[in-house]
């Protein structure tokens, strides 16, 4: 029997190339395609309703991100994410003119990926941050290289839900660039590519098999 695999991209634009290479099965997995919306509300309801009413065997998060500036990262290079927290949750102090983060808040804690590091002979494996609005001057928090606007909510879902995830993005900008120098349509291709590659592992999550993902064992 075939094994099902949902695949989540926030819009209707990144998640057309991605099905138009793949269409509805690959590598012997059916694929179930769904469009969460965007940011962290949306992908939240979302990635909750997939996983309670479609149960699938395990959840994909494919779409494109920005590196951020300190990331030596290359334009339309597709990785995978390996922890994700929400940045841009805090309060703009007028006292100050500037954003205070509030990183104590448990809303906003580092969540880890148990299932990407097996994968780590065939992507790169890097930290990301989400915001709500992309591109805005939040500070660097730790190891941070991308950001997207629906990762760790989704990652949140998923972990509470102890439902297999994997997020991959490739990289359709630098953060602060000009939105004339977005790559975004050479990105979707190279992210297709990757999410055929991401499909043929035979064993993609098989970690799941030993461990939650809220297990330390997993990390």
């Amino acid at each position: 029997m075939s094994v099902s695999i949902v695949i989540l991209t926030a819009t209707e634009m990144e998640q057309r190339p991605l099905r138009d290479r793949l269409g509805d099965r690959h590598a012997g997995k059916r694929l179930v395609w769904q469009v969460s919306g965007v940011g962290a509300g949306a992908v939240a309801a979302a990635t909750l309703r997939i996983v309670r009413d479609l149960r699938p065997a395990a959840v994909v998060q494919a779409g494109i991100g920005g590196a951020l500036p300190h990331a030596k990262l290359s334009l339309t290079e597709t990785v995978l994410i390996g922890s994700d927290f929400q940045a841009d949750l805090g309060a703009w102090r007028s006292e100050t003119g500037r954003f205070e983060p509030f990183v104590q808040r448990p809303e906003a804690e580092t969540i880890v990926c148990p299932y990407a590091a097996r994968m780590r002979n065939r992507f790169r494996i890097l930290a990301a941050r989400s915001v709500n609005t992309a591109c805005i001057p939040i500070p660097r928090r730790g190891d941070e290289e991308v950001e997207s606007m629906e990762g760790a909510a989704f990652f949140g879902v998923c972990r509470d839900e102890r439902i297999p995830f994997l997020q991959l993005r490739s990289i359709s900008n630098r953060v602060g660039d000009p939105r004339a120098a977005w790559c975004i349509p050479e990105a979707l291709q190279s992210l297709a590519d990757g999410l055929a590659r991401l499909l043929e592992e035979p064993d993609l999550f098989a970690c799941s098999d030993l461990c939650k993902p809220d297990d330390p064992a997993a990390r």
